[in-house]
């Protein structure tokens, strides 16, 4: 039986807001990760304001777990955090002393249904019929969220018949739409020259989505492993106050990603710090803001940053699917059990992600990326060495696209 290079075992990482905000200590201390000024380095001016774009992250985040936990949540529930009133419903943060308690603390009147993207998704209309309210027709992100709500909140699944793991769309789709879509559309506005607005406004919201603290040093630490946080940990009281703001004091979703990708190429040996990258643009960039002056270039660094950070992720989870293929033989039919339903659901939501914006990938590219990995986990469709085939395709294609290091490439 003979292997490619980049087919082995691995273990999938556990992404770190996906048990971050339920099991995120806050330590309190606000001490150095052993990285940097213990975050002089910082984004901070008084006109800072990005509370609904914390709230996205929140709902994105909360609206994944009780997807997963269907049998605890009904459709009614799902639905009001997707479309209804949520000022006063409790936030998914109980093991931190956060000073914020509920959605309206942090920000009144968000409506996340009303921020993703209606656009239809690439192939979309190739999905089988019990993976889409659509059969046969184009679907768009909100139309699939809803249907997906729906399954979990009123028939209590976890997943399709077909292996589409629930909770992975629900979570990682809003992460492309609308915190990605909506962050790098601003930053592209800003790097283009295009931005309407008050500037400091609409960089503060990038900032938001993006979803780093406000001081970024005191959180890493990327030489005790590859997850790249400083104790493990998203909170952080770094004010010495006795709780931690979740505008300020946090690590969500995008940010963790970024952290996490650039410790593992650190660790690797092949350094490619998203992270810091995209932290120092976004500071730098606020604060050519202040001072009257261009910071299009700096846009361009975040957003860069941003967009690679997107696409290791693809490249993570077909890492982490080929690693459950490795062991099974080539000629072998693929099965239910062969493969990692969550590392599929989210290498597809993340490549689905790219479609929101992506500069180095076009939509002729990216098409080719969803079709090798799939409608749905290829079970009784395909032999093992064809879907490894047709997964080192998707990969090369997005490592050539943003010449990232092959070692690298196969570590992720």
């Amino acid at each position: 039986m003979q292997r490619s290079l980049r087919r082995y075992t691995r273990l999938l990482l556990i992404p770190l807001l996906a048990v971050g905000l339920v099991l995120a200590g806050c330590d309190s201390t606000g001490s150095n990760g052993g990285n940097g000024d213990n975050g002089s380095n910082a984004f901070e001016y008084p006109s800072n304001e990005y509370g609904e774009q914390t709230v996205t992250n929140l709902l994105a985040f909360d609206l994944g777990v009780r997807v997963g936990n269907a049998s605890d949540n009904s459709e009614t529930v799902l639905d009001e955090l997707y479309t209804g009133s949520i000022d006063d419903k409790t936030l998914p943060t109980s093991n931190i002393s956060a000073q914020q308690s509920t959605y309206g603390d942090v920000a009144s009147g968000v409506n996340l249904s009303s921020l993703v993207s209606t656009d239809a998704l690439l192939r979309g209309d190739q999905l089988d019929p019990q993976d889409t309210p659509n059969p046969d027709a184009a679907v768009n992100t909100d139309e699939l969220l809803k249907y997906y709500f729906q399954k979990a909140g009123a028939v209590d699944s976890t997943r399709t018949s077909n292996g589409i793991v629930l909770s992975q769309f629900a979570e990682k789709m809003l992460l492309g739409t609308p915190i990605y879509g909506q962050g790098a559309s601003i930053l592209a506005d800003f790097a283009n020259g295009t931005v309407s607005g008050n500037e400091a406004e609409q960089w503060d919201r990038a900032f938001g989505y993006f979803g780093f603290p406000r001081t970024l040093e005191p959180f890493l630490n990327y030489s005790d492993g590859e997850e790249g946080l400083a104790g493990g940990n998203v909170a952080r009281d770094i004010d010495d106050n006795g709780s931690v703001d979740l505008t300020s004091e946090y690590v969500y979703t995008w940010a963790s990603y970024a952290i996490e990708r650039s410790a593992a190429a650190e660790n690797n040996g092949n350094p490619n710090d998203f992270a810091r990258d995209a932290f120092e643009a976004l500071v730098q960039g606020r604060e050519a803001i202040e001072n009257g002056d261009d910071p299009s270039d700096h846009a361009q660094t975040a957003l860069n940053a941003w967009e690679a950070t997107v696409a290791v992720n693809v490249i993570h989870y077909i890492n982490s699917i080929e690693g459950g293929l490795s062991d099974l033989e080539d000629s072998k039919t693929i099965a239910e059990g062969d493969i990692d339903e969550g590392a599929w659901g989210e290498a597809k939501a993340f490549a689905w992600n790219l479609q929101f914006y992506s500069d180095a990938l076009d939509n002729s590219q990216l098409n080719d990326i969803l079709e090798d990995i799939g409608n749905d986990p290829p079970y009784g469709e395909m032999e093992v060495s064809g879907y490894e085939d047709n997964l080192e395709d998707a990969t090369q294609t997005i490592a050539n696209a943003y010449g990232f290091n092959s070692s690298n490439v196969e570590n992720w």
